[in-house]
């Protein structure tokens, strides 16, 4: 034991170093390794071929259905709201019975929509029509939790950015909701980069 101590005391530079080293591989192993495995394993991606198929139609990048399915339920498909919205999109079921409507789909009944690549779908539906409507994903997004109506109040009482999105969010649950989607959405383009192959090729 005193052989051991009196040679760290020698060499106490060549100690230091070692030790340097080992903290920085250490340090180097879990940003490379182990915290991507754990943001993975909180930012999970299931129906991958689903949300590819349904983004594709509806011409939305699959990144941002990632990230209002995550913000929306956690990627869980029987997940149901206090207020009644349902499935891994959350939809209401007058909103997911009028985009089946709206899409040509027959005998779709209420009990169906939590149905993950019917839910994926509709939802896909639904945020395109808002896309289309507002121009603007932030504004789109706002309209998805608190409805078009009060984003259309909004959007007439308050008006918008110089990037169109909405100046002022009066819903603070939907401020942030919008924030979380687009995090999310970040999140998912950089833990998942092989979802969309290089040249927009699903």
């Amino acid at each position: 034991m005193n052989s051991w101590k009196r040679w760290i005391d020698e060499h106490k530079l060549i100690c230091t170093i070692l030790a340097l080293v080992l903290l920085i591989a250490l340090l180097a192993g879990y940003f490379l390794y182990a915290r991507p495995a754990l943001i993975r394993s909180k930012y999970k991606l299931d129906y991958r071929e689903q949300i590819l198929t349904s983004s594709k139609e509806f011409e939305l990048d699959p990144y941002l259905v990632c990230g209002v399915i995550f913000t929306e339920s956690g990627f869980r498909p029987q997940a149901k709201s206090n207020v009644g919205a349902i499935g891994l999109m959350q939809l209401m079921p007058a909103t997911g019975l009028e985009e089946a409507e709206l899409l040509g789909l027959e005998g779709i009944m209420e009990s169906k929509l939590s149905e993950p690549e019917l839910n994926i779908r509709l939802g896909c539906c639904y945020l395109r029509k808002l896309l289309d409507e507002f121009k603007n994903e932030d504004v789109a997004l706002a309209a998805y939790n608190a409805g078009p109506g009060r984003t259309r109040q909004w959007l007439k009482q308050y008006g918008t950015k110089e990037d169109g999105s909405l100046m002022y969010i009066p819903y603070p649950e939907t401020n942030k909701y919008v924030g979380r989607v687009q995090s999310a959405r970040g999140l998912y383009g950089k833990l998942y980069p092989d979802l969309v192959k290089p040249g927009g090729e699903d």
